[in-house]
């Protein structure tokens, strides 16, 4: 005989039953560790604001931009956590709308932070400025809603913006992926304290 052969008889009905009842407690309790693990899941949510012009030269520039702030914060991001990545482009003229796809990957993969970023110009100062916006969201469960349960943004967790000034000298040194790693960094301190 072989030792396969032994180990096969020496299972009897008990120890098999007892061999599902352990292996049925694990299952159980990777299932309970399931959660715990989303909590270290963020949705980075990117794309810059809708420009209402037809210009497809300039929209494809700030997309770009846009694009390599978002991909180096999701990067920076998914070096501490799981990430889960949604890109809007600046033809996403609804930013509710952008929101509220955040809000539902962040649901659909158990995350518990939506962490947006966004490269967007601002003219209203007297001297334009070029914004490099980062702001972290915590994801709650609307109350009262037991089957297909609803989603939405809770409290800021944390925001802050980078400035700098919109000349063409500022604009050939800035360098998106730099600031994003600053940015991420700035907020997962902010958070481990």
């Amino acid at each position: 005989m072989t030792s396969e052969h032994h180990v096969a008889r020496r299972i009897t009905p008990l120890s098999l039953a007892t061999l599902l009842l352990v292996l049925g407690a694990a299952g159980a309790a990777a299932q309970q560790a399931a959660p715990a693990a989303a909590a270290g899941c963020t949705v980075v949510a990117g794309g810059g604001r809708h420009l209402p012009v037809d210009d497809t030269l300039l929209k494809d520039r700030w997309n770009r931009l846009n694009f390599s702030f978002f991909d180096a914060a999701s990067a920076a991001v998914g070096a501490e956590r799981r990430v889960v990545q949604t890109f809007f482009p600046v033809e996403s003229s609804d930013p509710k709308k952008n929101d509220a796809l955040a809000l539902a990957e962040a649901a659909k993969a158990g995350c518990a932070t939506v962490l947006f970023v966004s490269v967007f110009d601002d003219e209203a100062q007297a001297e334009p400025e070029l914004v490099f916006a980062l702001k972290a969201l915590a994801v709650q469960k609307k109350a009262g809603r037991k089957q297909a349960p609803q989603f939405a943004a809770g409290a800021a967790l944390y925001e802050k913006e980078y400035r700098y000034p919109a000349t063409p000298d500022s604009l050939a040194r800035v360098v998106p992926a730099r600031i994003a790693e600053r940015a991420v960094d700035d907020y997962l301190r902010s958070v481990k304290r």
